[in-house]
């Protein structure tokens, strides 16, 4: 039986089917591709990263949704929803679906009911989930630091030994693990407030650092490289 709508973790959801009840980014969705049925009041879809544009689900059938009830597909893309994309800040309250309810969904088309399993391979996904960024995905150590629906994003502290600069927090989109696996590489995200020397869209190499305060992410002095 579908559980109950509640609050996950970005990464609780990775990876994850969930069903959306209508709301306006899936109206228009619905009027944009000319979709417009009484039937439909409800997407299933399926949440994967993005690496720019964050915890996305793609809608892979509209459905019928009753309370207590399996939903029942009403359209289904044989594209797996290619350009039907909610991002993070458009699926709004959702309610995920466990293995056992993906294999009982069925297709409603009429009067013509036919079982359909949601559990058929993703491989789409690989285009969204690249060697490099599964080492950095897989890092929970890092999930206290990572942007709200950017999986990828980090915050980073600047610092320079000297009074005169304030340590400062940016934004960082992580790419990739050093080899030794003691640091991480990405591309700064915001101009800096004060002149750190270096500016929005460098390559950062970032690591942890302990403080008396706790624990944190830190750029290292000297170790900026522009994007080609």
């Amino acid at each position: 039986m579908i559980n109950e709508e509640k609050h996950y973790s970005d990464r609780e959801i990775m990876s994850r089917w969930a069903i959306v009840r209508m709301n306006p980014a899936i109206h228009r969705i619905l009027s944009t591709r000319g979709l417009e049925d009484s039937r439909i009041n409800g997407i299933i879809g399926f949440f994967y990263v993005d690496h720019d544009a964050g915890i996305s689900l793609r809608i892979h059938a509209f459905c019928h949704i009753e309370p207590g009830q399996l939903p029942q597909i009403v359209v289904n893309f044989k594209d797996h929803g290619e350009d039907n994309v909610l991002r993070y800040d458009e699926f709004g309250a959702y309610t995920l679906l466990s293995n056992d309810d993906a294999t009982e969904l069925s297709f409603l088309s009429k009067d013509e009911t036919t079982e359909l399993s949601f559990l058929e391979e993703q491989r789409w996904c690989i285009y969204h989930e690249p060697e490099q960024l599964q080492a950095i995905r897989s890092r929970v150590d890092l999930d206290r630091f990572r942007a709200p629906g950017f999986f990828d994003d980090v915050s980073v502290i600047l610092f320079m030994e000297d009074q005169e600069h304030i340590p400062e927090v940016v934004w960082v989109r992580l790419e990739g693990i050093v080899e030794d696996g003691t640091a991480f590489r990405g591309q700064l995200l915001n101009e800096p407030d004060a002149d750190f020397g270096v500016h929005e869209g460098d390559m950062l190499t970032v690591r942890f650092a302990e403080h008396e305060d706790g624990r944190f992410l830190v750029a290292e002095r000297g170790s900026v490289a522009k994007r080609e």
